[in-house]
């Protein structure tokens, strides 16, 4: 690739012009009674046919830049009818002109300190001791739904991370297979991989097996996917473009975990049509509220954004707790409301975030304990996955409404800026879901 200051290539996403109106998809589908199964696989086709339509008359263009090596590389995705194109700036300007291009934007990455609080990681498990429970798991309440049969079988749980160890023995036989359990779009490499340990720590507490006498996990029989979307700790929109298609197109999971942000104080809407896609397409997607508390007004996006179909509401986020003398109280750390992005609640609801046991790298008993909000959003996924086998028609809507509905409040009464919503109280939801 050519590599002179003229000619130094440029990593663009090429948004065209004809997309999906999801929310008027959803509105369809629903006054048509379909089933989620219905709506999942409607959603998907209509998403890849209008993107693949708009991409095959732009073809013989791209197919004359490539050729006359202004252009070097076009990838297309379908959960927003875009390309991500590299090139020179003279062969991205004159494909900006083009009548089928909407808007360029460039590549953007930036550091994300996904653990802004000291972990503990211990080889094997000399402080945690031989066995052990989570305080996250009995909190929430999930051993009473495991007791009811409910452990998340047959529900596909994804994630967006630093990737995965998938060889812990939290995690192992349980990657989803032929290729939809593992996306690497960084190097490439076929067989999972985690080089920063956020992946397998928040995905433990989703999926974990609650093996060898260690109990971590909230749905230890669900299966799981992962795309590496945040590589080395590390946000890209180009990566996060193709981790997000990966996750809608070939994935299909119930449930979407995103331990990650992208912007701190201010609303960066750039996700929003991932989002958007997933809960189209019938899937339950959870953000962490983030790690830049205690201060008011200390939201990220995207867990902080609103104008989610079907409704427009807000994205689901997560804040983080902790233990205290009188029960639980607010993880110093997590983000607080209000919004900055306008009058939406945030955060939605919390769940544990602080001194919690998970997996971790290299080995297959390594395990660690840290704080984080992402932390809290792996044991919403998870409880999210048993209430789903419970109802597999729970669209991610109904969902939503039950778990704030059925969350146990916290100081001060009502929904707050701190806790939202309160704590997840799993048993109160599992009735709900039942009494529909």
């Amino acid at each position: 690739m050519r590599s002179s200051p003229e000619n130094r290539p440029f990593r663009v996403l090429v948004d065209l012009t004809r997309q999906v109106d999801l929310t008027l998809l959803v509105e369809q589908l629903r006054k048509e009674g379909r089933d989620k199964l219905t709506r999942r696989r409607t959603v998907i086709e209509s998403l890849e046919s209008v993107a693949a339509d708009q991409q095959r008359t732009l073809q013989p263009f791209l197919d004359e830049l490539i050729e006359r090596g202004v252009i070097d590389y076009v990838r297309p995705v379908a959960i927003v009818n875009r390309l991500i194109v590299e090139g020179s700036a003279a062969g991205i300007l004159e494909l900006s002109r083009h009548p089928a291009v909407a808007s360029v934007l460039p590549d953007w990455s930036s550091e994300k300190r996904l653990f802004r609080e000291n972990g503990r990681v211990e080889g094997g498990s000399p402080l945690l001791g031989e066995s052990f429970t989570s305080w996250g798991v009995e909190a929430i309440g999930a051993p009473a739904l495991w007791r009811q049969g409910l452990k998340g079988k047959g529900v596909v749980v994804a994630a967006i991370d630093t990737g995965v160890f998938g060889d812990h023995e939290q995690l192992r036989g349980r990657m989803l297979p032929d290729g939809r359990g593992w996306l690497d779009p960084v190097e490439g490499r076929q067989d999972p991989y985690d080089n920063h340990g956020h992946g397998t720590s928040v995905l433990s507490l989703a999926v974990g097996a609650n093996t060898a006498g260690k109990t971590i996990g909230v749905a230890p029989e669900a299966e799981w996917a992962v795309a590496l979307g945040n590589w080395n700790n590390f946000y890209s929109r180009s990566r996060m473009t193709r981790a997000a298609d990966w996750v809608l197109r070939t994935v299909r999971p119930d449930v979407v975990i995103n331990a990650w942000s992208d912007s701190h104080g201010e609303c960066n809407s750039f996700d929003l049509p991932f989002i958007n896609a997933w809960k189209a397409a019938g899937m339950f997607v959870v953000f962490p509220a983030g790690n830049a508390g205690p201060s008011p007004g200390s939201d990220e996006s995207p867990a902080n954004l609103a104008g989610t179909v079907p409704h427009g509401g807000p994205v689901f986020s997560t804040g983080g707790l902790d233990r205290s003398e009188n029960g639980v109280q607010v993880f110093t750390h997590s983000s607080r409301g209000p919004n900055s992005c306008g009058g939406q609640p945030f955060p939605t609801l919390s769940a544990p975030g602080a001194d919690l046991p998970f997996a971790y790298p290299p080995t297959a008993d390594h395990y660690g304990t840290g704080n984080g909000t992402s932390l809290a959003a792996g044991l919403v996924g998870g409880a999210a996955a048993l209430l789903i086998e419970a109802d597999p028609d729970l669209t991610p809507e109904e969902l939503e409404e039950i778990l704030i509905r059925t969350a146990r409040d916290l100081p001060p009464a009502g929904r707050d800026p701190d806790t939202g919503a309160g704590i997840l109280d799993l048993a109160a939801a599992l009735d709900a879901v039942r009494s529909r």
